[in-house]
């Protein structure tokens, strides 16, 4: 952005988002999910469209093309049955959509029931993105398509047939490379790794580098069997990252105080239920409000809600928000133009295919983008789908309905849950202490260090969400400082053993019972 207003450079982030990477990157990265899931889209779409059932073509076409964007990273194994549950999900929630659509108030209410159902199953089943957006979507989508039963019954009929081609199309790749998933997982681990041992790992962050190598580790745990050579590859990648960790110095004197125990009312459940409940609740209320205002496609506030939801923190969810409304801005006039060029019937079906590959190409990297191709795939789908409904009244309510759902859900993702890392810090960082203190006395590589990592990248998580905190509990501050100790000693250990410096590693052990213990 050489000569572009200082100003200007400031704003556009906030707007805009970070660059986007070279094309040529994102579709080395993503075009497999990309393909598939447009493949899933167009079939469904086109069938029914030839079979004169607009209504059930968008449906199954909602069904195929978003039931398919699941799983792409995990073992084939795994996949299965992720994908395969996921297909349920989205095809159950159409149905609830469908049947509730003449009914707005439960409409929303069973939306944010999906919302919070999802968010939890993708946290505890360890699913990925794209998370709990594309069972509200669907689901709203749907409502606006048919609410009479047996209508419903056949678009239920349509998605499940459409879901079901989408578990096909996400394991077919199994047949040529049925290792792919845990090879790129160990290429991934590898690559962190070698960042880390250039020195990009920093003296305190090695959590980000462990999430990877376990991933790595639960891939080919889980996948196929045809490639033992990964086992001893992801073990050297294990190795080198304990290598690579840190050192801190064997006779410094920690100057941390134990944090009061009292202080932080705390909270032992995982952090994902505040996330889920705050999802479930921001999203209802979203809805209600644009039930209450009289809005006519209350689904749409509950949509934009969700989205914005997602963000990983309070900061990520403000940005998130100004990004949503920059990306539904764009893509109300790309949706607009479509509506007014009148383009034929094949032609709305090839854009919104090569929308919905643009979705999967740029989600991960530019949200705004993303944004931007999303709202006229939906729009298209559902004219599609209804074409009685005028494109215009379609804009103007995605607009309207985006505006509700985006503040409703800044608010919520603002205040709603607001000291929910915080609050789970104390019970973190105990827990982490316990099993670095086990670990100082049991015997190197045993269990008891396999136990410490894991806990280790537990509270990584925690310490983040309770680092970003708009507003953390009082006492935030000393038990962030307590686990940045707690990780540092642990870690440090870790290390020592890993690269067999039994002197340093029973000098920490020595200064993990002094400074932890007790």
């Amino acid at each position: 952005m050489a000569g572009t207003p200082s100003s200007v450079r400031r704003v556009a982030p906030h707007l805009l988002g970070p660059r986007l990477p070279p094309l040529a990157t994102l579709w080395s990265l993503h075009r497999v999910r990309a393909l598939s899931a447009a493949f899933c889209l167009v079939v469904p779409l086109t069938i029914g469209l030839a079979l004169g059932s607009p209504g059930a073509a968008s449906v199954g076409a909602l069904a195929g093309g978003f039931s398919a964007v699941y799983g792409h990273s995990l073992p084939y194994r795994r996949r299965a049955w992720i994908s395969a549950g996921t297909a349920v999900v989205i095809v159950c929630s159409i149905a609830l959509g469908g049947f509730t659509g003449n009914r707005p108030v439960l409409l929303v209410l069973v939306l944010g029931g999906i919302a919070a159902a999802a968010a939890a199953g993708t946290a505890i089943w360890r699913i990925g993105p794209p998370g709990a957006l594309p069972p509200v979507l669907v689901a709203g989508s749907a409502s606006a398509l048919a609410s009479a039963p047996d209508v419903v019954a056949q678009h239920v009929a349509a998605a499940a047939a459409a879901a079901a081609l989408s578990w096909v199309v996400v394991m077919l790749p199994w047949w040529w490379d049925p290792a792919g998933p845990e090879r790129r997982a160990v290429q991934a681990a590898s690559a962190a790794v070698t960042a880390a041992e250039g020195g990009a790992l920093g003296p305190t962050r090695p959590g980000a580098v462990a999430r990877a190598v376990r991933g790595a580790v639960a891939a080919v745990a889980m996948g196929s069997r045809r490639r033992p050579s990964l086992v001893t590859e992801v073990q050297e990648i294990e190795d080198r990252f304990a290598r690579a960790l840190p050192p801190v110095d064997p006779t410094g004197a920690s100057a941390v105080p134990a944090p009061d125990p009292s202080a932080i009312r705390q909270r032992r459940t995982p952090l994902w239920t505040s996330t889920a409940a705050r999802i479930g609740i921001g999203v209802s209320v979203a809805g209600l409000v644009a039930v209450a205002v009289d809005l006519p496609s209350p689904y749409w506030a509950a949509s934009s809600a969700v989205a914005v939801l997602l963000g990983v923190d309070a900061r990520h969810t403000r940005a998130r928000a100004f990004h949503r409304v920059t990306g539904t801005l764009l893509g109300t006039l790309v949706a607009g133009a479509a509506f007014a060029l009148q383009p034929p019937t094949a032609v709305t079906v090839l854009l919104v295919a090569v929308l919905l590959v643009a979705v999967e190409l740029t989600i991960a990297h530019q949200y705004v983008i993303s944004v931007a191709c999303l709202t006229p795939l939906v729009l298209l789908l559902v004219h599609l789908g209804a074409p009685d409904r005028p494109g215009t009244a379609l804009i103007v309510a995605r607009i309207e309905e985006n505006l509700v759902g985006m503040a409703v859900a800044l608010l919520a993702g603002l205040f709603l849950f607001a000291r929910a890392g915080s609050r789970r810090l104390p019970a973190a960082v105990t827990a982490t202490t316990a099993c670095a203190v086990a670990a100082a006395h049991a015997p190197a590589r045993s269990p008891a260090d396999r136990r410490l990592e894991d806990a280790l990248v537990t509270l990584d998580e925690v310490a983040t969400a309770a680092r970003a905190e708009l507003f953390s509990a009082p006492g935030a501050d000393a038990w962030g400082r307590r686990s940045r100790q707690v990780g540092d000693l642990s870690w440090a250990l870790l290390g020592a053993r890993a690269r067999g410096d039994a002197a340093l590693a029973a000098a920490v052990s020595a200064r993990i019972d002094a400074e932890l213990a007790g």
